[in-house]
């Protein structure tokens, strides 16, 4: 590997680790202290739910204004990582207050998504391309470990008593700082903007036009998204909420949401990355949806702890592969100095969706059983399998994103 190959994935590998512990927050925690500690309403959950997304949105503004700046791009990601951080601070500063435990942590999720093109532009520049779904996986299962311990850790910390709540919003904090920490670290890529570039806030929209492959992918994650998103915002919902008749201790919730679905990711996150890295992308995609939309039929139609447990266990395996393909798609087809203009369209996208499936979640369960909720989003995850198995076949059989043959990794 070459120096900046090597230090790029020694610092994402440590950078990991706090970014595993800020998943549980958004999978897990965030949720199930929104509703045990604070009971709080529907519209105030789906604010929380959609921070993440809020930061998507955001990010389609990020690339232009980094031109504008001629800033480094790990040095500003890193600076918004930290703000992160310190708004989640804010909220373990004052944790009694429902209102800032809310704007908090949304203000600090919004922040830390805000930057993701930044860093799918430096994966692009920095890792070699037959290697790059290895690299990022080995990271990925780095993550999910970490993750997994904290989800653990931390549900065994609510069980024994509920107010230490307040100790986890301290580890979000100082793990928003701490991911800053390493992204500061990485090799300084300074911005090299494409031939056609633009200074305007919306200039990354016209390789929707000009990319017929990079069209038909946003559709397809569009149509599976919005399942997808809807399906996973309800999952601590459905089991914490004593309206919905389970009501499951805070462990059980924390084990079956958190621990189950993040160990599976440990797991497959290293084979997906090896599949990225050598099957077309429309093929893996495919696929990855038809799993993902097996782990929430299991779970919202099976009924018992083994069922849930199944359903999350697939939907974890999914998300293994689609956190890989999810991050590093658009290295596949976008000019090497074009790819955080393009994750920015996608993140936007991913973003929108994000902002309307937890009130779209809430708001359909609220006039239709859970049984049906979860068969409507599996609909709308497999129509997203057909609709690019279909593009797939009318394509060009020697397309760009098709694996690259031994000859040409030389």
């Amino acid at each position: 590997m070459t120096p900046d190959t090597s230090r790029t994935f020694r610092n994402e590998l440590w950078r990991s680790l706090p970014s595993g512990v800020i998943d549980t927050l958004t999978a897990t925690f965030g949720m199930l202290i929104a509703v045990r500690v604070f009971h709080m309403s529907d519209v105030a959950k789906s604010v929380f739910l959609s921070a993440t997304s809020g930061g998507m949105v955001a990010s389609l503004f990020v690339v232009p204004l980094l031109l504008r700046a001629k800033s480094t791009i790990p040095r500003t990601a890193a600076k918004v990582q930290m703000l992160g951080g310190a708004c989640m601070a804010v909220s373990a500063a004052f944790p009694h207050d429902p209102l800032l435990y809310i704007v908090g942590l949304s203000f600090g999720l919004f922040c830390l998504s805000m930057q993701i093109p930044l860093l799918t532009q430096i994966y692009r520049i920095n890792y070699p391309a037959v290697v790059r779904g290895k690299l990022y996986a080995v990271t990925g299962v780095t993550r999910a470990a970490a993750a997994m311990c904290f989800g653990f850790l931390g549900g065994k910390l609510l069980g024994w008593n509920l107010d230490y709540y307040t100790w986890l919003l301290w580890a979000f904090a100082a793990s928003g700082f701490i991911s800053g920490f390493w992204t500061y670290g990485l090799p300084a890529t300074p911005w090299e903007a494409p031939e056609n570039s633009s200074t305007n806030l919306g200039s990354a929209w016209r390789w929707v036009r000009e990319d017929r492959d990079f069209r038909t992918l946003l559709i397809s994650w569009m149509m599976m998204g919005v399942g997808n998103l809807a399906a996973c915002s309800l999952f601590v919902e459905y089991l914490a909420n004593p309206r919905h008749g389970i009501n499951l201790p805070s462990f059980e919730v924390a084990w079956i949401t958190g621990v189950v679905p993040v160990l599976a990711r440990v797991i497959f996150s290293y084979p997906w990355g090896l599949i990225y890295d050598r099957f077309h992308l429309f093929t893996v995609r495919a696929v990855l949806n038809v799993i993902f939309a097996a782990g929430i039929l299991c779970f919202y139609l099976g009924h018992g702890l083994g069922w849930w447990t199944f359903g999350m266990a697939l939907w974890g395996i999914a998300n293994a592969g689609g956190n890989v393909t999810w991050a590093l798609w658009v290295t596949k087809l976008a000019p090497k100095h074009a790819v955080a203009e393009y994750m920015s369209v996608h993140t936007f996208l991913t973003g929108m969706r994000g902002l309307v499936a937890p009130s779209l979640a809430f708001a359909m369960v609220k006039i239709m059983s859970f049984d049906t909720f979860a068969i409507l989003c599996g609909l709308s995850i497999l129509s997203a399998s057909c609709f690019i198995t279909v593009r797939r076949r009318s394509s060009d059989p020697t397309d760009r994103l098709r694996p690259v043959a031994p000859a040409e990794r030389l």
